[in-house]
């Protein structure tokens, strides 16, 4: 048997501190797994378990029977068919193709037969991190009952800059990595999020056929979180007309022939390289609103772009993820911490994290 996952090697651990409890939230998702059978023989899997572990010692064990496993199988089967399009695929997974759609079964499998599971959302609170995830396969071949495990580890991440926000003022973030429903889907989005404002009535003014410019923060600038090069741009997707309403799906059909799935998704967009191969993404912004050119240098601060309501988006916001490469499709999304940020009651904020929250960029602070 073989076992293999996304994202490899190891996963992030978006840790969180709660202060109130005196906890650590440590919240990690496990994208995907294979499971091929490469003996001769046919096997049966009778059990999927889980171990959380810190320092080698078990914590939490989660345990899957067969009818959980059959039903993973056929949720990754409906996946594949859901994700005809490679760009697609990459947006979830980072990669084109990971099951074999030819080969899949669900938990009795033939000589090279596979399957597999999806989207695994792990949580634990303790007074300290959790550092590892063991994934074990039960299953009997010849009417022997054998296993297999997969030790896969858990690690913290440290942002390699000092970053400040990429908006100035007071916004609310929407959609953030403890919402694991949205973004986090997503692998190069695991830890982005949504910026927006409330109107004058203290309203989120998402009101469907609302015309861009009625929103108070439609059009204001985005700046450049740190020092960087511009290494990948996308400027020429209209606007949707109004919050709730995109473009024709002809217009973005073209679109998608001629330059993928991510300027209809991402809108357009700018990607900034910083040292120590961490990137930074903005999408959605006003088309010809940018100021910058692949290639070219930008300092901390530097206003970019102008935020907007262009790809897959229901009003004007502003998206922004942290990755370790350039693809916006294919790269592992990061934990970002910034240095500049307060809260409703000037509490210092580093991570973004809080969905709803009331966050303040004060650039006097960078």
């Amino acid at each position: 048997m073989e076992i293999s996952y996304l994202p490899s090697d190891y996963l992030v651990n978006g840790l969180r501190k709660l202060e109130d409890i005196q906890r650590k939230e440590s919240s990690f998702f496990l994208r995907a797994v294979r499971i091929e059978n490469n003996s001769s023989n046919k096997i049966q899997i009778t059990q999927y378990r889980f171990d959380i572990l810190r320092n080698s010692e078990t914590l939490k064990t989660i345990i899957y029977n067969e009818n959980m496993i059959r039903k993973k199988a056929e949720d990754v089967n409906n996946l594949i068919d859901a994700l005809a399009h490679p760009d697609l695929a990459k947006f979830f997974l980072g990669t084109a193709e990971f099951w074999k759609k030819e080969n899949l079964s669900l938990n009795e499998l033939e000589q090279n037969q596979e399957t597999g599971l999806r989207l695994e959302h792990f949580v634990y609170m303790d007074k300290e991190p959790v550092d590892q995830l063991i994934f074990t396969v039960l299953y009997t071949e010849n009417n022997e009952k054998k296993k297999e495990e997969i030790i896969i580890p858990l690690r913290q991440y440290t942002c390699k800059n000092n970053y400040i926000f990429p908006l100035k003022g007071a916004w609310i973030p929407v959609n953030t990595f403890d919402n694991p429903y949205e973004h986090r889907r997503m692998h190069s989005q695991e830890f982005g999020f949504d910026l927006i404002k409330v109107d004058k009535d203290m309203n989120l003014s998402s009101n469907s056929g609302k015309k861009n410019e009625m929103f108070s923060f439609y059009s204001e600038e985005v700046i450049a979180i740190a020092d960087g090069v511009i290494v990948s741009t996308f400027d020429q997707l209209p606007d949707n007309p109004a919050a709730g309403e995109l473009l024709p799906e002809e217009d973005l059909g073209k679109i998608i022939a001629e330059s993928g799935y991510l300027p209809v998704a991402a809108g357009n967009h700018i990607v900034i390289e910083h040292p120590g191969e961490e990137y930074s993404f903005y999408a959605h912004l006003i088309p010809n609103s940018l100021k910058v050119k692949v290639g070219e240098k930008v300092k901390q601060g530097q206003v970019i772009g102008s935020l907007g309501n262009s790809g897959n988006s229901s009003a004007p916001h502003l998206h922004f993820h942290l990755m370790e490469g350039p693809d916006p499709l294919t790269a592992r999304g990061l934990p970002c911490k910034f240095n500049n940020l307060t809260g409703l009651e000037g509490e210092k904020i580093e991570t973004v994290d809080k969905n709803f929250s009331i966050i303040y960029a004060d650039l006097s602070l960078k």
